[in-house]
């Protein structure tokens, strides 16, 4: 890539040199086996584009998986960049002067302190899911095909945080490419080694930042359907974000493209695919209660009956496994999270030290 100075020469840009280009080639190949395992599943009829469709559980965790091994990448990539913490390093290309937007160290604060909001967030949907499934568990025991169990709680309040949660993740992911634009588009006049290692941790950040905002919406939006319509927070009902993403730096593109055909594919009203299993078979118990039956013996009736609490009880054991597989997931990444902020902030420390 070549960047322009603010007279017009020419300087060869070093923002993805290194552990920055590692990083993103890392982040690349992560985003690819996210899409392929996405096809698979569109290809199984678990998931897909289109106007509906699901992702599994399995998918919700290989997801949050990426986001943990990005957040762990990106701590050793700030613990060997030996470049300031302070005002000194902006996002306005050099200088701590004018809009530049905060140090690197900050953003990172910020992107984390962003991914523990979506942690608690997909706490509260898991905790809905392992309520389900205990209903839906004591249902199949006493074998009641009644309706009245099976319906989700109207989560009002659940609506209004998810759709505030969606409309700030979109304002810092385009705020993010504002400054990413600005940094790009502009350098200082130094040009030195420590203002390229800066700039580099500013593209990894930004980088990070709209990864996991988009990722984590994905699975958010996943995990709280049907709670709200997705049309009512998007466009045609379908994220924009990853497409949205700005890419002044020919390097980026791969990371760009990747995170735009996993846009394109995530279903636009999505679902858990193992939570509709179970749908669908209580749906079936509701129907074949309703009706009469009057062709049908007794003995066959009941037979028909215990089919369906056998299926109910294994639809609902996936549903219980994957929930509790993606938990297991969430807290690592929580882990993952609380443990870069606390190693982070004692660089931080240090590095305040050494300068006073």
């Amino acid at each position: 890539a070549r960047c322009l100075r603010p007279g017009g020469a020419r300087r060869r840009c070093q923002l993805l040199d290194g552990d920055t280009a590692a990083f993103c080639a890392s982040l690349v190949d992560g985003l690819a086996q996210l899409e392929s395992t996405l096809l698979r599943e569109e290809d199984d009829g678990d998931g897909g584009g289109g106007g509906g469709g699901a992702v599994s559980m399995r998918w919700c965790a290989d997801a949050m998986r990426l986001v943990k091994r990005m957040q762990r990448e990106l701590l050793v990539m700030f613990k060997k960049a030996d470049v300031p913490v302070g005002s000194a390093v902006s996002y306005g290309g050099g200088g701590g002067g004018g809009d530049g937007g905060g140090c690197w160290f900050e953003h990172y604060m910020q992107e984390t302190a962003a991914l523990l909001d979506f942690c608690n967030a997909f706490k509260s949907a898991v905790s809905r899911l392992h309520r389900y499934c205990m209903v839906v568990d004591f249902a199949a025991q006493v074998g009641c095909a009644g309706g009245w169990w099976l319906e989700e709680e109207p989560g009002g309040d659940d609506a209004g945080a998810i759709r505030h949660r969606l409309s700030d993740v979109r304002a810092a992911v385009s705020e993010a490419e504002r400054l990413g634009r600005k940094i790009m588009s502009s350098s200082s006049g130094g040009g030195g080694a420590g203002d390229d290692d800066a700039g580099g941790m500013v593209v990894v950040m930004l980088v990070a930042k709209i990864t996991m905002a988009v990722v984590s919406m994905f699975v958010l939006q996943a995990l709280t359907s049907p709670i709200v319509p997705l049309a009512a927070d998007v466009d045609d009902g379908h994220c924009t974000l990853g497409r949205a993403a700005a890419v002044p730096v020919p390097e980026l593109q791969p990371w760009r493209e990747s995170l735009s055909v996993i846009t394109d594919r995530f279903p636009r009203r999505p679902g858990v695919a193992e939570h509709e299993r179970v749908a669908m078979v209580v749906k079936s118990m509701m129907i074949n209660t309703k009706m009469e039956g009057e062709e049908e013996t007794k003995n066959g009736k009941q037979e028909q009956e215990d089919d369906h609490v056998e299926l109910l009880r294994t639809r609902s054991g996936e549903l219980r496994e994957g929930v509790e597989m993606f938990d297991c997931v969430l807290d690592e990444v929580f882990d993952e999270v609380i443990k870069g902020r606390n190693e982070m902030l004692g660089i931080f420390r240090d590095k305040a030290l050494t300068l006073g």
